[in-house]
Formats: structure tokens, C-alpha cells, sequence
């Protein structure tokens, strides 16, 4: 598509990311290992490796002695729990089902933990997460890096002072089947968002769909709606968001990092310059800031990560109450 500027609406200045710090906090660097090295794993390797002043990875755990070959100069542990002694921060990047068991035993260690997204596969073993992260020394983060998108990032600040009042999200292409289904799967991430844009908790309105598809309504506390599609069966990959103001509609490709503005009033468009910076590397110096001591500003603390959790977990029951209720042929579309 044409990106088209109009002399009605000048051009959007980039603006600073997060709001300057008022007390200066220390940088520290500190001892990262990693559980889990497949494609992910492996990621954070490369990314917690690049920031040397922040980080130092001391090595990796992957149970599948067949898993990929680590990085050249990563130590390969030989257990997950030689791999939690050895850190201040544990990064998580197993397989969903293997989450909460090793978070647990890194919180009760009193260590620090990043788990990939979704946090865990069910909203029970979230809540015991929550308690064992009260009960002791341990913090927890979950890598939802689609609050670091540039378009995530660059809508935060745009929309800040205004309500939200509606929200979008298209999330499809083809992906493996999970046990965990596609919502706790790939539709967490725009639960998560919905709450982290729309300025407070979501509540569902409805849901269709089943283990590869589903069509969600929610209401956000600030007064948004919203839809979220997620298909994994579909052939070709798209990962869109809009968002609507009472003055402004902004429509974003999380994949291609293209922001456009439209005045509700005119029509006029134009393109919002996007930050740079790689999402998973803004979001590890977002993860070392916080364990300096800093608030967390855009990454997904504990609570936010099973607070989405149990939206999917809601969300796939709808759908599995809905379906039940329908002929197999009807069950494909948007809640009723």
C-alpha cells in the first residue's frame, strides 16, 4: 500500500520512549543462564551476549541432549539446577508445559526469572506462581516482546493521554499445534496488549473458535472494546493491530513495523516514525533496569503475564461452551 502524507496533518516528531528517571539507579551486570535452547533460547543468547555491560551469560540447560548446538562461546550446563545456583536471572525458554515447575524452583532459590511468553499453561499454575514469588525473594517477568514492537512502543506514548475506545488485533499464519491451544498459545500476546494500550483490566464479552482458530469481544476497565482473530491454520502470516481515540485511528504491522495515523475528521494520513531498537533487546535493558531497582515501565511483570493467561484460559472455555452448543459448520465467525 501507499503510505500518503497529508499537509492537513504535519508529520508526527519522534518523541522519547519511557519517561526519564527521577532517581538515578545504579547499573549492575548481572549472571544470566538459560533454560531451554531451541529457537528462542537461543535468541536470548544472542541478544543478553550483545549487551556485555548488563549482562553476563554464564550458560545453558536444555534437557533434550539433541537440542540445537549453543553458541560457540556458551557453557552447556548440566542440569537445571546447576543452571539456577548459577545465576542472579534465569531466563526461560523451554517448552510451555515445563515453565512453571522450573520458575517455581528459581523463585524458591530466591533468583530472578524472565519466562517466555505465555507465563505457564494454566491459570491455576499461575496463581501458585503469584504465591511463591509473594512467599520469597524471587521476581518474575514474562517476555511478552510485543510491548517492544516499534508500533507497541510507539502507540504507548501517542496514546497516553487520551482513552482508548477501540481496539483490534489480527493475529494469523501457519504454526505448530500446541497442547495448550492457539489461544494460551499465540493470542495471549494481544490479551496482554489490549490491557497494556487499552489503560487497565480486560474483561471478555465473547468467544468463538477452538484449538486452531477463535474470534474474541472484550471491554477494557478504561471503557475500550475490542476484537482479537487468531488463526494458525491460515497460509499466509499477518500480525495487525488498530487502535481508535475519539480523534485518531492508528493502524499497525507488527510484522513490517509500519505505523499510520488517520484523523477521524479529515482523513488525513500520516506515517509515525517507529524507534529502531530490536524488540527483544529493548526489552532485556527494560529486564536489567528493573532488577536494578527501577519501576517497571513496558515489561510484563508476573502478575501481567497471568493475568493474560487466564483471559486465554477463559477465552478457549467460551469457545469450547459456544462450539458445543453449535453444528460444526456454523462454528467458524465472530461471537454472536
Amino acid at each position: 500500500m501507499s503510505w500518503l502524507v497529508s499537509q492537513a496533518c504535519p508529520p508526527i516528531q519522534p518523541q522519547p520512549l519511557l519517561e526519564p528517571v527521577a532517581v538515578h539507579v545504579r547499573k549492575n551486570r548481572h549472571k544470566a543462564t538459560l533454560v531451554g535452547l531451541g529457537t528462542m533460547g537461543l535468541r536470548h543468547v544472542r541478544v543478553l551476549s550483545g549487551l556485555a555491560d548488563r549482562f553476563e551469560v554464564v550458560g545453558g540447560y536444555d534437557v533434550r541432549r539433541d537440542a540445537s548446538a549453543p553458541a560457540p562461546a556458551l557453557l552447556r550446563l548440566g542440569s537445571e539446577a546447576e543452571a539456577i545456583a548459577a545465576c542472579d536471572v534465569l531466563v526461560v525458554a523451554s517448552p510451555i508445559p515445563a515453565h512453571a515447575p522450573t520458575v517455581a524452583r528459581a523463585l524458591a532459590a530466591g533468583r530472578a526469572v524472565l519466562v517466555e511468553k505465555p507465563l505457564c499453561a494454566t491459570a491455576a499454575e499461575a496463581d501458585v506462581l503469584l504465591g511463591a514469588a509473594a512467599a520469597g525473594r524471587g521476581r518474575f517477568f514474562v517476555g511478552h516482546s510485543e510491548r517492544f514492537n516499534p508500533v507497541v512502543r510507539a502507540l504507548a506514548r501517542l496514546v497516553r493521554a487520551e482513552a482508548v475506545v477501540a481496539l483490534d488485533f489480527q493475529r494469523v499464519g501457519p504454526s505448530r499445534p500446541s497442547d495448550c491451544g492457539v489461544l494460551v498459545n499465540l493470542g495471549v500476546h494481544d490479551l496482554d496488549l489490549a490491557a497494556y494500550l487499552g489503560g487497565g483490566g480486560v474483561a471478555l464479552r465473547g468467544a468463538v473458535g477452538d484449538d486452531d482458530f477463535a474470534d474474541v469481544l472484550l471491554e477494557t476497565s478504561g471503557g475500550a472494546v475490542g476484537h482479537l482473530h487468531v488463526d494458525r491454520t491460515a497460509a499466509h502470516r499477518r500480525r495487525s493491530l488498530t487502535l481508535t481515540t475519539a480523534q485518531w485511528t492508528y493502524e499497525g504491522d507488527l510484522l513490517a513495523h509500519r505505523l499510520v495515523r488517520t484523523a477521524r475528521d479529515t482523513g488525513a494520513r500520516t506515517e509515525v516514525p517507529l524507534p529502531l531498537e530490536e524488540p527483544l533487546v529493548a526489552q532485556a535493558r527494560a529486564l536489567a533496569d528493573a532488577l536494578d531497582g527501577s519501576p517497571p515501565r513496558e515489561i510484563a511483570t508476573g502478575m501481567d503475564g497471568a493475568a493474560a493467561v487466564r483471559l486465554a484460559e477463559d477465552a478457549a472455555r467460551m469457545c469450547a461452551s459456544e462450539g458445543a452448543a453449535q453444528p460444526v459448520s456454523e462454528r467458524r465467525g465472530s461471537p454472536r
